[in-house]
Protein backbone atom coordinates (compact mmCIF):
# COMPACT_ATOMS: atom_id res chain seq x y z
CA UNK A 1 0.00 0.00 0.00
CA UNK A 2 1.52 3.55 -0.79
CA UNK A 3 0.56 4.85 2.55
CA UNK A 4 3.12 2.25 4.37
CA UNK A 5 5.56 2.58 1.37
CA UNK A 6 8.12 4.91 3.72
CA UNK A 7 7.73 3.04 6.76
CA UNK A 8 8.30 -0.37 5.37
CA UNK A 9 11.63 1.39 3.83
CA UNK A 10 12.82 2.86 7.14
CA UNK A 11 11.90 -0.75 8.32
CA UNK A 12 13.64 -2.76 6.06
CA UNK A 13 16.95 -0.18 6.19
CA UNK A 14 17.22 -0.06 9.91
CA UNK A 15 16.90 -3.77 9.55
CA UNK A 16 19.40 -4.31 7.09
CA UNK A 17 21.60 -1.98 9.36
CA UNK A 18 21.30 -4.54 12.31
CA UNK A 19 22.24 -7.29 10.53
CA UNK A 20 25.42 -5.67 8.76
CA UNK A 21 26.35 -4.70 12.83
CA UNK A 22 24.64 -7.43 15.40
CA UNK A 23 26.98 -5.65 17.99
CA UNK A 24 28.15 -7.11 21.29
CA UNK A 25 25.69 -8.29 23.69
CA UNK A 26 28.65 -8.18 26.17
CA UNK A 27 28.34 -4.75 25.89
CA UNK A 28 25.24 -3.79 27.28
CA UNK A 29 25.69 -5.09 30.66
CA UNK A 30 28.45 -2.36 31.38
CA UNK A 31 26.38 0.22 29.34
CA UNK A 32 23.20 -0.06 31.90
CA UNK A 33 25.44 0.03 34.72
CA UNK A 34 26.78 3.20 33.78
CA UNK A 35 23.62 4.60 33.38
CA UNK A 36 22.36 3.32 37.00
CA UNK A 37 25.76 4.25 37.63
CA UNK A 38 24.90 7.93 36.72
CA UNK A 39 25.13 11.41 38.88
CA UNK A 40 22.00 12.29 36.89
CA UNK A 41 20.85 9.25 34.62
CA UNK A 42 18.50 9.91 31.77
CA UNK A 43 15.13 8.91 31.75
CA UNK A 44 15.38 7.38 28.26
CA UNK A 45 18.50 6.08 26.64
CA UNK A 46 19.23 4.32 23.41
CA UNK A 47 21.78 0.96 23.40
CA UNK A 48 22.71 0.24 20.00
CA UNK A 49 23.29 1.91 16.77
CA UNK A 50 19.74 3.04 14.64
CA UNK A 51 18.02 4.26 17.64
CA UNK A 52 19.48 7.99 17.86
CA UNK A 53 19.63 8.36 13.82
CA UNK A 54 15.41 6.58 13.54
CA UNK A 55 15.11 8.90 15.99
CA UNK A 56 16.42 11.74 14.78
CA UNK A 57 14.63 11.36 11.59
CA UNK A 58 11.19 10.71 12.79
CA UNK A 59 11.83 14.06 15.11
CA UNK A 60 12.69 16.14 12.39
CA UNK A 61 9.29 15.02 10.37
CA UNK A 62 7.42 15.57 13.09
CA UNK A 63 8.75 19.74 13.35
CA UNK A 64 8.32 20.17 9.82
CA UNK A 65 4.99 19.25 10.28
CA UNK A 66 4.31 21.33 13.45
CA UNK A 67 6.00 24.42 11.91
CA UNK A 68 3.41 24.02 9.06
CA UNK A 69 0.69 24.29 11.11
CA UNK A 70 2.32 27.03 13.43
CA UNK A 71 0.59 29.61 12.26
CA UNK A 72 -2.72 27.89 13.11
CA UNK A 73 -1.46 26.88 16.41
CA UNK A 74 -1.00 31.19 17.04
CA UNK A 75 -4.36 31.48 15.43
CA UNK A 76 -5.77 29.40 17.59
CA UNK A 77 -3.91 30.47 21.13
CA UNK A 78 -6.41 34.08 20.47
Amino acid sequence: MPAYEELWEQTTRARAQRQSSPGDPEATGPAILEVVDAEEPPLRTFFGEAGLGMTRAEYERRIELWEEWDALAQRAHG
